[in-house]
């Protein structure tokens, strides 16, 4: 069993910057939602390709977390502290639930566009991203200091690995773009730290281009 007592072994730092992807577009993700004006099929289809690379995205981010932190933690941390891990399971859970729901939502509302669909779907959004802001923080205050203290450099950055994996072919630039506008510079430049210094200097700013364009056609701004 490993002590949470002592000195941290890795930082987690990266795991809070891409969290403000998913705070800031579930929490922009209603409002997105009721703008599109009734019967604009359109729009809603827009509309709804970002909800689903969203909800793509995260539900990558947790799997990643379910299948490669919460065992080896449950395995290593003191039992009064298996709680807070099993609190962290049981919120994935509440939001993997909702993400199914607007999914089916959004399903209902582009066949046409209506009324009573998009504010149904606007309403589930809500909901969800109160689930996830609940979650995040949790996450952020009470387990990434366990997890600092009790996983290896090689475990966690097997996490990270997964959940890139995960990112389908030609959202790359846009996702890096996403973790970006929000997430603390100097952790996203670590986060480019291993790369080649040819993608060190291009990556952010193709990066800011995508995420400028994705702002512009689903919020109606570049800075969301």
């Amino acid at each position: 069993m490993t002590s949470t007592t002592t000195t941290p072994v890795l930082d987690t730092a990266e795991m809070p910057a891409v969290h403000t992807f998913f705070r800031r577009e579930l929490r922009l993700a209603g409002a997105a939602v009721r703008r599109v004006p009734v019967g604009d099929v359109r729009r809603a289809r827009v509309v709804a390709a970002h909800l689903e690379y969203v909800g793509h995205a995260l539900h990558h981010h947790h799997t990643a977390e379910d299948e490669l932190v919460w065992p080896l933690l449950l395995a290593r941390v003191p039992l009064e502290l298996a709680p807070i891990v099993e609190l962290m399971q049981s919120q994935h859970e509440r939001v993997d639930t909702l993400l199914r729901e607007s999914d089916a939502a959004a399903t209902r509302w582009l066949r046409a566009a209506g009324g009573p669909e998009r504010d149904h779907l606007a309403d589930v959004l809500d909901t969800l991203h109160a689930s996830l802001a609940e979650h995040l923080d949790a996450e952020e205050q009470r387990l990434l200091p366990i997890a600092a203290r009790c996983l290896s450099q090689a475990e966690w950055d097997a996490v990270g690995a997964r959940a890139r994996a995960g990112t389908r072919r030609g959202e790359q630039v846009l996702t890096f773009g996403m973790i970006q506008h929000d997430g603390d510079p100097e952790v996203v430049t670590r986060m480019l730290s291993g790369a080649p210094a040819p993608v060190r200097r291009v990556l952010p700013v193709l990066a800011r281009r995508a995420f400028r364009r994705r702002a512009l056609l689903v919020h109606g701004t570049a800075t969301p």
